[in-house]
Parts: C-alpha cells; structure tokens; sequence
C-alpha cells in the first residue's frame, strides 16, 4: 500500500480484510454510487479504516466483514446494478441536437425583432402624426394672438 493514513490503528497490518468503495459495490450488486449514498446518508453504515492517499478523493478502506454483516442487517435490499448502460450518444449527434436548439431561438428571434420593427414604424407614424397636430395647434395659437 502507499501512504495510508489509519483511523483505527488496531487494524493496521490486515490490509487483505481491507476494501474500498468499488469492491464494496461489486460485493452488494450495486453501483459505486448507491455505494456513496450509503456511506454519505446513513449513520450505521460501518465506519473508515484507513485513507489510501493524500488526495481529496483518496480511497477510503472498510473492514470487509463489517460491511458484509451491514449490508446483511439492511431492511431492503439494494436495487441491482443495471446489466447495461445506454451507450454515449455520438458528440456529432450532440452537436447537431445544440445547433438545432440555437437555431430555433435565432428564429424566435428574428421573429421578435420583425414584429418590433413593425411597431416601431407604427410608433414613428403615431408621433410623427402627433408633432404635426401640435404644429398645426400652435399655429393656430398664434393667428389667435394676432387678430
């Protein structure tokens, strides 16, 4: 083993009844990752041994008999891990699948901005119409003022 950082010292030298989170998975059926929710949701769940690594995401060692008598003890059973994934779409079918998404919104787009234009030359009709009667009125004041 590398460096390993020991959270029960008394089981240090029984690396072989050691074993992390993978071989916990393959032990239960189950994915690495109901494996993680195990560990990061219930409290009963048995405790580190030891930490292989310095790392962040450095394997953490479990007693495997500890972790055999849990998964014996839990009131249901894991779902079993799936026999096969989805194979990942090709990243040409992405890409084509985004560009289609993209072009439709510079559609709605250009849309907007044709039904905006529209108004805004209705608007420019509507002032312009409004200037001219304010003119035509201010004209009219003053052939009032003098008379």
């Amino acid at each position: 083993m590398s460096l390993v950082t020991w959270h029960r010292p008394e089981l240090e030298g029984q690396e072989e009844d050691l074993i992390n989170q993978n071989a916990i998975a393959e032990l239960a059926g189950v994915t690495r990752a109901a494996v993680s929710n195990w560990i990061n949701r219930d409290p009963t769940f048995p405790a580190v041994v030891a930490i292989q690594g310095t790392h962040a995401r450095a394997p953490r060692l479990y007693v495997r008999t500890e972790v055999k008598t849990w998964l014996a003890g839990r009131s249901s059973r894991p779902r079993s891990k799936p026999a096969y994934r989805t194979p990942p779409r090709p990243r040409r079918e992405l890409l084509a699948e985004r560009a289609g998404r993209v072009q439709r919104r510079i559609d709605g787009e250009k849309q907007r901005m044709t039904t905006l234009y529209t108004e805004l030359g209705q608007a420019a009709e509507r002032l312009k119409r409004a200037q001219d009667e304010l003119a035509a009125i201010a004209d009219e004041i003053d052939t009032c003022l003098t008379v």
